[in-house]
């Protein structure tokens, strides 16, 4: 089945509007389209159009890797986005594959170039007629794939799409309806289409937003923007761990160390902390789809770029407190909660993004009931040490120092924890009698002591930015560098509160092993193959592409090389006696050629049929099912009906043979 004129132009032209590529599909198009005026073609033979296919598998191919390399892997989020931007390109990669059969005096493509056991069976038998097809609707479907893999989701896209839909239909439309009922029909169902297609999406979003929180929520690993179990009460030494997570390049306006929040909290239940009223909100993104804005307006603000691993595409940022802008961030879905949470979903394996932050920075929701709130069991114990520093009546900005310097009297910091009495709870051991533990001990009692004189405070979550790396040239942030702290609301705004002995960060370094710089030498490693891999460094996909010039430079050249005929004209057999393919000698031919001269040739889209029904030579209809049984059916013809349409063509041109002028005369 052929397409009818120019739909190939067409759905090129609305692929490039989608996607960008305008630019490059308006030539194309002219140049598929421009094969209906022009009366020369190329013989073509099939080891050609393999070749040509054999080309725009190894463009497909070198894509993949370039795409894959640049976009992410099969691992991380950037594999579906790498296959989707790939989806994006066939119609230009297989480009070179349509052009072929748009400009061959057979005007189909052989199957033996899409199937190696085809070749095979070709090489073994080389009399066979290897079947062949018009690749115009299915470059066509793939033209409106692709178009569709750009994701506009605007109404523009539908019409188009329905609009190229009824074109494409129009030629193989029943007759038996009027074209009052058909066009009607299509409208309608059109319209239930959108209409469809809308309830479908938003029933995916529901099901993909319920499937990512319930994944998000058990054991990925990741921070918990809903609930955070702490160690308290934990008996025995707290493990802590090298591992590399982050990396950090601070402003020269920002001071080290600081810290990078995750999450925050507000109900405690011991031993964890949980947020509550903490669903997540879409953050739309600016025009270049990498820049998310929490608050709009140019303002000024201090930088900090954070290196950080997703997994599975997945993770909760580390932001810098009052962070109300991130640059250069390549994911697709940014989400926050009233919390001061951010969560990104379908990003790639490694991102790097730019967190622009200033005081009193938008993320943190005002407070609430649940940020006063007190847990039961260590109410009494908290509200009397309240009262014992003397904190009802005193500004936010006094208890928030009174409660500081309660803590630098008499605590000290420790990731050892022994035996308790079996009365008291984690909190009361740590308040009472210990007055030792590690960060969470300190942000819990921080945040109940200060709800008990009346100011909101909340449970923090992140890490402290503080470690140089002479190796990598940046700061680093370990898994040992977690911390949790506590938020204050002062003066209209939140404020961080961290009260644990700043040697927290000195002691956990001392129990690093002999082995740290090899780990770190590794990590680097790691980070350097993972920013190649997910960073956009694509060095290897542009010195491929860059070998893929001479074999395309070649194929051209080959391709130009092959003699050029006119449309539809006889082509004669080779030396030897050989048809180089199938109906190359077929005597119709030369009555096209007969009816040329006469004025009556046949136009180049023109099929045969149609043909002689426009010139009156119906009688020819039998020689033209021949010609075609003959051109391109694999079985052939058996001797007696070649012999059939050789005398049929004959007697034809006999009959019509034109009058011989006496030049005497």
């Amino acid at each position: 089945m052929t397409p009818p004129p120019p739909l190939i132009g067409a759905a090129l032209l609305f692929w490039g509007w989608q996607t960008g590529f305008l630019l490059v599909a308006l030539p194309a198009a002219l140049l598929l389209e421009m094969a209906r005026a022009v009366e020369w073609r190329l013989e073509l033979s099939s080891a050609d159009f393999n070749r040509v296919a054999d080309l725009c598998a190894l463009l497909i191919v070198v894509s993949g890797i370039y795409l894959f390399s640049t976009a992410g892997g099969a691992r991380g989020a950037g594999g579906p986005r790498a296959i989707t931007l790939l989806v994006q390109w066939m119609p230009l990669l297989l480009f070179p594959l349509i052009a072929s059969q748009r400009y061959s005096a057979a005007g189909r493509a052989p199957l033996t170039a899409f199937f190696w056991a085809l070749r095979r069976q070709a090489a073994r038998d080389p009399k066979a007629r290897p079947a062949s097809t018009d690749l115009g609707y299915v470059y066509f479907a793939l033209c409106v794939l692709s178009a569709s893999a750009a994701n506009r989701r605007t109404l523009d896209f539908y019409v188009g799409l329905c609009a190229l839909a009824a074109w494409a239909l129009w030629p193989w439309r029943s007759r038996r309806f009027s074209l009052l009922w058909w066009a009607p029909l299509l409208v309608l169902a059109a319209a239930t289409g959108y209409v469809g297609h809308i309830a479908l999406h938003n029933l995916q979003r529901a099901v993909e937003q319920t499937v990512f929180d319930y994944m998000f929520n058990t054991g990925t690993g990741d921070t918990d923007p809903f609930r955070s179990t702490t160690w308290l009460g934990h008996l025995g030494n707290l493990k802590l761990s090298e591992r590399t997570l982050l990396r950090v390049e601070p402003g020269a306006d920002v001071r080290v160390p600081f810290l990078l929040r995750e999450a925050s909290y507000d109900v405690y239940n011991a031993p964890g902390w949980f947020a509550s009223g903490a669903g997540f909100t879409s953050v739309p993104p600016e025009a270049d789809g990498e820049t998310w804005k929490f608050v709009r307006g140019a303002r000024p603000g201090s930088p900090v770029t954070v290196a950080a691993y997703l997994n599975r595409g997945r993770g909760v940022l580390a932001l810098p407190p009052g962070a109300f802008e991130i640059d250069r961030l390549a994911v697709v879905g940014v989400h926050r909660n009233r919390l001061g949470a951010v969560k990104v979903e379908e990003g790639l394996g490694l991102v790097t993004y730019t967190a622009l932050f200033g005081p009193r920075g938008p993320l943190d929701g005002p407070p609430a009931d649940t940020d006063l709130s007190m847990p039961p069991r260590e109410a009494p114990l908290v509200r009397r040490v309240a009262g014992e520093l003397a904190l009802e009546g005193k500004s936010p900005e006094d208890t928030v120092a009174a409660v500081e310097a309660y803590f630098r009297r008499g605590f000290r910091y420790s990731t050892w924890k022994g035996e308790r009495a079996s009365a008291e709870t984690a909190l009361e051991e740590f308040l009472a009698r210990s007055r030792a533990g590690h960060c969470e001990y300190f942000a819990t009692a921080t945040v109940l002591l200060l709800r008990a004189a009346g100011v909101p405070a909340r449970y923090a979550v992140g890490y402290s930015v503080q470690e140089w790396s002479r190796l990598e040239q940046r700061y680093i942030v370990r898994a040992r560098h977690g911390h949790s702290w506590a938020l204050a609301y002062v003066n209209g705004g939140w404020r961080d509160v961290d009260t644990t002995p700043a040697v927290w960060a000195d002691t956990e370094a001392d129990q690093g092993s002999l082995f740290e710089p090899l780990r770190d030498l590794w990590s680097w490693v790691v980070f350097l193959f993972s920013r190649w891999r997910w960073g956009g460094d694509d060095m290897v996909g542009r010195y491929a592409a860059w070998l893929l010039v001479p074999l395309v430079l070649l194929l051209i050249w080959r391709l130009y090389s092959r003699r050029r005929v006119g449309h539809g004209a006889a082509v004669p057999a080779p030396a030897g006696g050989s048809i180089a393919r199938p109906g190359q000698d077929s005597e119709f031919y030369l009555i096209e050629r007969r009816l040329e001269s006469e004025g009556r040739g046949r136009r180049p889209w023109e099929p045969a049929s149609a043909w002689i029904q426009r010139v009156h030579a119906t009688e020819l209809g039998p020689i033209v099912e021949l010609h075609y049984r003959y051109r391109f059916d694999p079985a052939g013809l058996d001797p007696t009906t070649r012999v059939a349409l050789k005398t049929s063509a004959t007697m034809w041109l006999s009959e019509h043979a034109q009058p011989v002028v006496d030049a005497t005369r």
